[in-house]
């Protein structure tokens, strides 16, 4: 059973974040005991020990869901994962954004005609209904007939609309991961036949903590209902400077680890006693085996847009030591476990929602060292068609990142803007030069997570798994610890090849190739830096001179 801890202690403080509810803006659908068309908890009970017996797919039948953030990476996986679970599951309501000129019905169809839908009938993809709302509004800006349909016939949510931007305005965030998160719980509790609630958060939202995390929600600082109100008044953030953003954040990185953790204690105040849980992963990265292998979606988005720049030659160095642990998940493995919540706390009783990490570091950690070893050779095995450099990567930090970046990043990528205008060349959609800037800004931003030795326990997801019936076991399996890292990034780097930049998946000998060419100008590129160098000072500092100075700077960029 899930509790609110403080830094890591056991500490049942709800009554506090309860005294607090009330905001007229914010007010809270009625419960669902104090409503007559509910079942009572008995006949809940009665219904639960029924379920029991149910496999994951069993569950999932005839049930219909709520999505928010379909249309992202994670929700995208989410929903083909749920087409898949049971033929005879009920329809698939994705939260979809109103838009001036924007028509959600085609939004969804471009959706789903991404390769990972290829296999499914038109009847089966008819299941996937888009409904206009906004996040962020009473009951999402649904009209009563709608708000009628989804409270008489859904059956499950899955919340996993967030802005996992780090930098966020503190007031966007709040919006966003906060109030959001409330008015899901909302519907949830108006819904006729909850049957359960599933909230996609993250293993960093207690980055404010150090050891071992534990399954459990830390305490946040602010009272989440005062948050929620804040955001809605204008004079609060009159003059809101980065300064007194940093009073709230206090010791969380970013506005995004702050407010998924306010979210997480508005669920265990909002949710006691209902079919509720909380899935935190860790860096999301491609799929491992379903629906297909290596699905990335677009790669552009957390540190899968690194693997996308590497593989072209483009991000050539990390920053980080050596042995730190890079926390990895494949994506099928998140969705794996998020079903697999919506089954138990679905078919079991809780009183509290549950919690569980989804995450590799503690059963098969994986360090920074051997993560470029492996990138380095899964790219010279899986060569792209064609790249900027000879794709690479080295662990620096201090000063030799900063200048590696600078000479090695920056200052080619504004020469290269050249060649990339005149004849279309490089990474898709932006300027090199563009990608360097975000890289720039990410690793600052995720340096953090690889510095600290975060540790997530393992412990109730462990629990959980071993309730999986048998027959679903390899099929809903989200243990990382026997996850083969080599072949898991091979994967995700023929996936970046196939699904982002439309290349073949086949690694043909015209590739073996191809690199073969670019590993000469490699060297080739170190003799010519040294005849510049040497060219460039001789004539001013005399042979012997000219020659030794020449060496040592050459040397030094070598190393560098």
């Amino acid at each position: 059973m899930a509790v609110i801890t403080e830094h890591g202690s056991s500490n049942n403080n709800n009554d506090e974040l309860n005294s607090n509810r009330g905001s007229p803006k914010l007010g809270l659908a009625k419960e669902a005991t104090g409503d007559p068309t509910h079942p009572s908890q008995r006949e809940r009970e009665r219904e639960r020990q029924l379920n029991s017996a149910l496999t994951v797919p069993e569950f999932f039948a005839k049930k219909n869901i709520f999505v928010t953030g379909g249309t992202g990476f994670l929700g995208t996986v989410l929903i083909e994962a749920l087409l898949d679970t049971h033929p005879d599951i009920g329809t698939i309501y994705v939260l979809v954004r109103g838009k001036r000129n924007f028509d959600p019905n085609e939004r969804i169809k471009r959706l789903l005609q991404k390769p990972i839908f290829q296999r499914y009938s038109e009847k089966t993809l008819a299941k996937v209904v888009p409904v206009v709302g906004e996040l962020t509004e009473p009951n999402f800006g649904f009209g009563p007939e709608l708000l009628q349909e989804m409270v008489e016939r859904v059956n499950v949510i899955y919340h996993s609309a967030a802005t996992i931007r780090f930098n966020s305005p503190l007031r966007t965030a709040i919006f966003t991961n906060l109030t959001g998160t409330m008015r899901t719980i909302e519907l949830a509790k108006q819904l006729k036949q909850l049957a359960a609630y599933i909230y996609c958060s993250t293993a960093f939202c207690n980055s404010n903590n150090r050891g071992l995390i534990t399954e459990d929600v830390y305490k946040s600082q602010f009272d989440p209902y005062e948050m929620m109100r804040m955001a809605e008044n204008d004079a609060a953030w009159v003059d809101f400077t980065a300064a007194k953003c940093r009073e709230y954040l206090k010791d969380h990185p970013n506005t995004y680890t702050f407010t998924k953790n306010l979210s997480e204690n508005l669920l265990m105040a909002e949710m006691s006693g209902l079919p509720a849980a909380i899935v935190r992963p860790s860096i999301v990265y491609g799929t491992l085996e379903h629906p297909m292998k290596g699905w990335v979606g677009n790669a552009n988005s957390g540190h899968l847009g690194f693997l996308a720049g590497f593989v072209k030659g483009i991000f050539r160095t990390m920053c980080g030591r050596a042995n730190a642990v890079i926390d990895i998940i494949p994506c099928d493995y998140v969705i794996n476990s998020s079903l697999v919540m919506g089954w138990y706390v679905g078919t079991h009783q809780v009183e509290k929602p549950e919690i569980i990490h989804c995450t590799s570091g503690e059963v098969n950690p994986l360090t920074l060292s051997q993560f470029c070893d492996i990138i380095n050779d899964s790219v010279e095995r899986h060569p792209p068609n064609s790249f900027v450099w000879k794709p690479a990567t080295k662990l620096r930090n201090g000063w030799r990142y900063n200048l590696f970046f600078y000479l090695f990043h920056l200052l080619p990528a504004m020469i290269f803007i050249i060649p990339e205008k005149l004849f279309g060349i490089g990474m898709p959609q932006h300027t090199a030069y563009d990608y360097m800037r975000v890289f720039q800004n990410g690793t600052k931003a995720f340096n953090y997570f690889l510095d600290k030795d975060f540790r997530y326990s393992l412990k109730n997801a462990l629990r959980i798994s071993s309730f999986i019936p048998e027959s679903d076991r390899k099929r809903y399996n989200f243990d990382a610890s026997q996850c083969d890292w080599s072949e898991f990034i091979d994967r995700c780097l023929i996936g970046i090849r196939r699904f982002y930049f439309k290349e073949s998946a086949v690694t043909t000998q015209w590739h073996r190739n191809y690199w073969k060419v670019f590993n000469v100008l490699h060297y080739a590129g170190f003799v010519a830096i040294f005849a510049i160098l040497f060219c460039v000072l001789t004539p001013f500092l005399g042979f012997q001179v000219g020659l030794t100075l020449a060496l040592l700077i050459w040397g030094f960029l070598v190393w560098l």
